[in-house]
C-alpha cells in the first residue's frame, strides 16, 4: 500500500503534476464560464465528456487492461440507471446514495454475467456481449414495473428538496458531480492499474497460457475487472438518470450511443493508457455533437447523416493515429509510455523494501 502511495506521490510531481493542475483549473472554472455566458450547448457538451470519460475509463480495465473486449457494457449503465431511478422515485432514496447503490448492483450483475461469458474467448466473447445486451433490453421493455417501454420520470421537486433530490435546472452542477466522480475513479483505477492486480490483467492480455504457467488464475483476474468495471459504468448510468431525469430502455441499453461510444472513446484515446480513454472522450464527444447539432440544424430532413460523416472522420482518425491519440504521442515521444502506469518491476521493489522495513 505504501508503493503505491509513494507511486501517486510521484505521478503528481513535475512536469505531469503540472500538466494535471493546468486541466484540473481549466474543468473546475469553464462551468462558471459557461454559466455566466448562457452557453448551455457547451455546458451540456463539458457533461457528456465527463460522463463517458467515466464510462471509457471503466471500459478500459476490462479491456484494455484484461483484453475482454466488450460491446455489452450498455447493460451496466441500464442498471445504475435504473436502480438510481427506482431508489428516487419508489422509495424516496437520494440519487447521492442511489448512484453508488446502482454502481454495486451493476457490479454484481457482472460477476453473474462473468461466470458464462469468461468460458469465451476472442470475437466469440464480444458477440456474447452483444447478445446479453440485447436481452436486458428486451426484458426491461417487457417489464412493467420499472415503466416497460415507456419508460419512469421522476416528479419535479420543490426547490427545498432540489439537493436531497439533485434536481437542478441546466447541466452546470451536474458538471461538478461528474468531475468529482471522475476524479474519484481515476483515483482508484491508478492505484488498481499500479498494483499486482493491473499486472496481472496485463499479463492475460498479452498471453493468457503465459500466465497460467506461472500460477495467475486469469478467470480470477477477469471477474475483479469486470466488477470494477461494471461498478463504474454503473455510477455513469446514475450519473445519467440525475442529469435527464428521464429513461427508458431504448435509451439507456443502447448499443450505439452507449456501448460504442465508450468503446470509441476508449480505443480513440489509446486502450493500453490510463489517460487514454478520457483523451478519447474530449475528442470524440465534442466532435460528435458538434457534427450532429449541424447536420440537424441544416438539414433536418437528413438526421442520420451525422453518423455517415462522424463515421468518416472517426476513420480517418484512426488510419492516422492505429494506436490512439496516445499512442501516437508516446511514438512521437511527447509522452512517456509509463504514462499512468507503473511498472511490476517497481510494485516489486517497493513491496520488497516495505518487508525488510518491516519488524
Amino acid at each position: 500500500m505504501l508503493s503505491v502511495m509513494k507511486m501517486i506521490r510521484e505521478q503528481l510531481t513535475g512536469v505531469r503534476g503540472f500538466i494535471l493542475l493546468v486541466v484540473s483549473a481549466v474543468l473546475l472554472v469553464l462551468p462558471v464560464v459557461f454559466w455566466y455566458a448562457d452557453l448551455p450547448f457547451p455546458a451540456n457538451t463539458l457533461f457528456l465528456c465527463l460522463m463517458y470519460a467515466i464510462l471509457a475509463m471503466g471500459w478500459n480495465i476490462l479491456a484494455g487492461y484484461g483484453g475482454q473486449l466488450s460491446f455489452g457494457h450498455a447493460i451496466f449503465f441500464g442498471i445504475g440507471a435504473y436502480v438510481t431511478m427506482i431508489l428516487m422515485l419508489y422509495f424516496g432514496i437520494t440519487p447521492w446514495i442511489g448512484i453508488f447503490v446502482g454502481g454495486f448492483i451493476a457490479a454484481v450483475t457482472g460477476l453473474g454475467l462473468g461466470v458464462p461469458l469468461f468460458r469465451l474467448r476472442s470475437h466469440w466473447f464480444t458477440l456474447a456481449t452483444i447478445a446479453a445486451l440485447e436481452i436486458f433490453r428486451l426484458v426491461f421493455i417487457s417489464w412493467k414495473w420499472v415503466g416497460g417501454a415507456a419508460g419512469l420520470q421522476p416528479p419535479i421537486v420543490p426547490p427545498e428538496l432540489s439537493l436531497y433530490y439533485l434536481q437542478y435546472a441546466g447541466p452546470f452542477i451536474y458538471i461538478y458531480i461528474a468531475l468529482g466522480i471522475l476524479a474519484l475513479e481515476v483515483i482508484v483505477l491508478h492505484m488498481i492499474v499500479n498494483s499486482k492486480i493491473g499486472f496481472y490483467l496485463q499479463a492475460i492480455r498479452e498471453d493468457e497460457y503465459a500466465a497460467m504457467s506461472v500460477g495467475i488464475s486469469p478467470f480470477k483476474y477477469k471477474m475483479i475487472a469486470m466488477f470494477i468495471s461494471a461498478f463504474f459504468c454503473g455510477i455513469g448510468g446514475g450519473l445519467y438518470t440525475i442529469r435527464f431525469r428521464f429513461i427508458d430502455p431504448f435509451a439507456v441499453f443502447d448499443l450505439i450511443t452507449i456501448s460504442v461510444y465508450m468503446v470509441v472513446a476508449g480505443i480513440l484515446g489509446g486502450m493500453h493508457t490510463f489517460v487514454g480513454p478520457i483523451v478519447g472522450s474530449f475528442i470524440f464527444i465534442p466532435i460528435t455533437e458538434y457534427v450532429r447539432a449541424q447536420i440537424v440544424a441544416r438539414f433536418p430532413r437528413y438526421y442520420g447523416l451525422h453518423v455517415f460523416i462522424l463515421g468518416i472522420i472517426l476513420a480517418i482518425i484512426t488510419i492516422a493515429m492505429p494506436e490512439g491519440v496516445m499512442g501516437w504521442l508516446e511514438e512521437k515521444g511527447i509522452v512517456s509510455r509509463k504514462i499512468g502506469i507503473a511498472s511490476f518491476e517497481s510494485l516489486h521493489k517497493g513491496d520488497e523494501s516495505h518487508e525488510s522495513a518491516s519488524p
